[in-house]
């Protein structure tokens, strides 16, 4: 199924710069009237800044959205999926995401941040 998702690149900081041996992509799934979705996407982009990773932003209203996603996360947005499997949802902080994404490079391992 093919999925028309946004693309968001930000050029990290070159002094802070992790450098990545696994190809990440974190999706956030979210919907323009959130604002908690806002707040996530702000931390996920400050992350971004010092972590290299793709960001791809689905909106769960959107027809793009595949069904399974918008049925299923319609009350719990924003919900955050690591290499398309579920990392978190809610409130998204930046260090545990930075954490989340550290462990994972390490171990190839998605594990889940509590809510």
């Amino acid at each position: 199924m093919s999925v028309l998702r946004r693309i968001i690149t930000c050029k990290p900081s070159p002094h802070k710069l992790i450098m990545a041996s696994r190809a990440i992509t974190l999706t956030l799934f979210s919907s323009s009237t959130c604002s908690l979705c806002t707040t996530a996407k702000d931390a996920i982009l400050k992350v971004q800044k010092h972590y290299p990773f793709q960001l791809s932003v689905v909106d769960i209203h959107k027809p793009e959205c595949p069904k399974e996603f918008a049925d299923k996360y319609i009350f719990d947005i924003p919900v955050v999926h690591l290499n398309d499997q579920f990392l978190t949802q809610h409130r998204v902080k930046e260090d545990k995401l930075l954490e989340a994404l550290k462990k994972y490079e390490a171990t190839g391992v998605v594990n889940k941040i509590p809510s």
